[in-house]
């Protein structure tokens, strides 16, 4: 089974709630020194990122809340 597969019939069916608390655990369980470009400090392309991401999601939500 891919990882594809196992997102697909195992995780995708859970609640938003249970999938933020496994992938919570998922990323807890992973220590900083196993991703190979961990760093503390941010970078500037990290802040547009984050910047990014965040306009999305309230765009997203805002969007939501209009149409509900």
């Amino acid at each position: 089974m891919t990882v594809e597969e196992l997102y697909s019939q195992s995780i995708k069916p859970l609640s938003a709630a249970e999938r933020l608390h496994l992938a919570t655990l998922i990323l807890n369980d992973i220590p900083p020194e196993a991703v190979s470009d961990y760093s503390d400090e941010w970078t500037a392309q990290d802040y547009r990122d984050f910047s990014q991401a965040s306009w999305n999601h309230t765009q997203k939500v805002l969007g939501e809340e209009a149409g509900g």
